[in-house]
């Protein structure tokens, strides 16, 4: 009965997987798809940020990842990103739980969370299609300040700036005033700091809509099985 059992659940899953196939031609579709996505998510960051170390240092990654957080598609920047990028959707993921929605960007700071320092900010928008989490959005990019202390050496992270925990800078299209009235009061330029966090919304944003045609034309099913393909 055991061995029955597995043959049966083993002949589900083939036949789960043969339903949501992707032909090779929908698969090379969405592969060039999804590169222009990040394309256009980099060059929308690069033309909307206020400081050089974003538009001329390239100092920032974008991407587009699973529901899952695996890496689908990288507008690229510094590939050191890669990775930390990936590890910190997850664990948004891991904190947030179901509570996570359309009109959602999560954002964080942390150092421990992102595998970097505190001047990087990731901002990361869930992509839902059919009221389905289908992927992410996300953009990790360098604030040129963050407070702390200025142009010396710390022994402790609580020297080097504003540290913001895994949150919601906005939850179903509403913006978070009390962290960005926290940010503003932290930094000492913050036009700067905020123009370049409205340049990463623009990102997650791009990364949304363009993704959200994709999933319109060919279907959620079949362009998530075009994802696993790649």
């Amino acid at each position: 009965m055991a061995a029955r059992g597995k043959v049966a659940k083993v002949s589900k899953v083939k036949a789960q997987r043969r339903a949501v196939s992707a032909d090779p031609v929908l698969t090379e579709i969405v592969r060039n798809g999804v590169l222009a996505v990040t394309e256009e998510m980099k060059t929308n960051l690069t033309r909307t940020a206020y400081n050089m170390i974003i538009y001329e240092a390239l100092d920032f990654t974008v991407g587009l990842y699973t529901a899952e957080g695996e890496t689908v598609s990288i507008g690229l920047g510094l590939p050191t990103f890669i990775r930390g990028m990936a590890e910190t959707i997850k664990a948004m993921r891991a904190h947030f739980g179901d509570d996570i929605g359309p009109g959602d960007i999560l954002v964080t700071n942390d150092a421990y969370t992102t595998g970097s320092h505190l001047y990087h900010f990731t901002f990361a928008k869930p992509i839902f299609h059919g009221g389905k989490l289908s992927a992410f959005a996300c953009c990790m990019a360098h604030w040129r300040d963050v407070g702390g202390v200025l142009g010396g050496v710390t022994t402790d992270i609580y020297s080097e700036g504003l540290q913001v925990p895994i949150m919601k800078y906005q939850r179903a299209g509403v913006v978070n005033r009390d962290l960005v009235d926290i940010i503003r009061m932290n930094v000492r330029i913050p036009e700067t700091a905020l123009g370049d966090l409205r340049a990463q919304v623009t990102a997650v944003n791009t990364g949304e809509r363009r993704f959200l045609e994709l999933l319109d034309r060919y279907g959620r099913e079949a362009v998530l099985a075009a994802i696993r393909n790649i």
